[in-house]
């Protein structure tokens, strides 16, 4: 070959290989559009929200054919929050992105089918996309409809199939259903042993609470009973610090407060986690603030003074919605006059449309009866209670959650008592019943 015609043919294979390589170097460098679109919804960092733009992100790209958009785009219009649900146009982004074949679409799809709680049931079509996925080796999906057999949420319960799903999820890489089937065992005292090996499995596979949970059992004499099981305590709580469980220093204080195999002594309690607290252990903190807000009625007094010094002496061992979550309830647990209920509840409200369930009902454990008095006014106006707002929960507010609770959307126990914190946190959340 001549050194013109190569040289020639060197400029050729440059110029395909420019031409190839550009569109690919702007697709690794383009912003992903759904993270984009997120950022919008939710705000994060410099991004102001602005819910309505980042969800026509999210159509505009779902149009397209992104997937990752019309999931994205699903599981904001089923929940709503920051724009408002719509579960029809939901089920239609969710259907995209599982016709495009992605694996989270069919978990959520499928989840929520069984479950009921955002979407009417149809358990065929759930188990159907869960057991398509499962077939691919997804362990996630494995481990969702092993749930929801071993806890009979949409289904009958069944302690063998939901055995047989966890394993297939452990064999995939993920024991976190063997946590939960020994867990399911130890509570329910069906097999105290069965239930000890399968924990025991959990923790040795890495699976964090695994081992916690044991010793949370062996503290409450769910390991073979009395004396037997407490004793195994001590070494079930050393591996779960091993392993950099958080949890088992609440579990340890809890002893100490109870006086578990030991005197009681909430003072020393409240010293133990305060000091695991500043050692970083962020659930000690949160644990700790939740306890001086509250106290406990034995040995621990309210103290939302200083719940409100340690979460502004700690402020780095809580997120920033976390931080306002527990201000916001401090404040409520220091106002428990009738005349503060109204006030207090115009001035939460903006609150109550972010508020999460297990946030709903620590408002109720820091002000039992503004839980009750905001009810009574959200039952009022449905025109489903016409009696005092006194936040007393009297006969006549009893049957009017009993009445609302029959109507909300999931597996509310609403016949075991409409005052739990999950039946109450719920009604508590904005959009309840609707």
């Amino acid at each position: 070959m001549s050194r013109k015609i190569w040289t020639k043919s060197l400029g050729v294979v440059a110029l395909a290989l420019c031409t190839v390589s550009a569109p690919l170097l702007a697709d690794e460098t383009k912003p992903d559009v759904t993270e984009r679109a997120q950022a919008l919804v939710w705000g994060s960092g410099d991004v102001k929200p602005d819910p309505q733009a980042g969800l026509s992100m999210l159509e505009d790209a779902a149009a397209q054919g992104d997937p990752e958009a019309a999931l994205a785009a699903g599981n904001l219009l089923l929940w709503g929050g920051p724009v408002a649900a719509d579960r029809d146009r939901a089920v239609g982004y969710l259907e995209q992105a599982v016709e495009a074949g992605n694996w989270e679409a069919h978990r959520l799809l499928g989840k929520q089918l069984i479950g009921g709680w955002a979407l009417p049931r149809d358990t065929a079509r759930g188990v159907d996309l869960l057991e398509t996925q499962i077939a691919k080796g997804d362990a996630k999906a494995a481990l969702i409809l092993g749930e929801a057999y071993l806890y009979g949420t949409g289904l009958p319960r069944d302690y063998a199939k939901a055995r047989d799903l966890f394993e297939t999820a452990a064999e995939a890489g993920d024991a976190t259903g063997l946590w939960k089937y020994g867990e399911a065992l130890m509570w329910s005292q069906r097999d105290p042993k069965t239930a000890q090996a399968f924990l025991e499995r959990a923790g040795a596979a890495g699976v964090d609470g695994a081992y916690a949970t044991l010793a949370e059992g062996a503290m409450y004499g769910y390991l073979g009973g009395g004396k037997a099981s407490r004793a195994k305590f001590d070494g079930y709580a050393k591996a779960a610090r091993a392993a950099g469980n958080e949890r088992i220093e609440v579990l340890d204080a809890t002893r100490r407060i109870w006086g578990i195999s030991m005197r009681g002594d909430g003072k020393q309690a409240v010293a133990q986690l305060r000091e695991a607290a500043e050692a970083g252990n962020k659930t000690a903190a949160r644990y700790l603030v939740g306890l001086l807000r509250d106290g406990n009625s034995y040995n621990v007094r309210r103290d939302p003074k200083g719940a409100a010094d340690f979460l502004d002496a700690h402020s780095d061992l809580f997120t920033p919605e976390e931080r306002a979550n527990y201000a916001m309830t401090i404040r409520v647990a220091r106002h428990r006059h009738d005349a503060d209920f109204a006030p207090l509840a115009g001035e939460i409200a903006p609150a109550r449309a972010k508020m999460n369930a297990a946030e709903a009902r620590d408002l109720f454990k820091a002000n039992p009866r503004l839980a009750v008095y905001m009810i009574q006014k959200d039952l009022a106006d449905k025109g489903l209670y016409r009696g005092p707002l006194d936040g007393f929960a009297g006969r006549g507010t009893l049957r009017a959650m009993e009445r609302a609770c029959g109507g909300m959307s999931g597996d509310m126990a609403c016949r075991d008592g409409v005052l739990a914190p999950e039946i109450v946190g719920a009604m508590l959340r904005e959009g309840w019943g609707s």
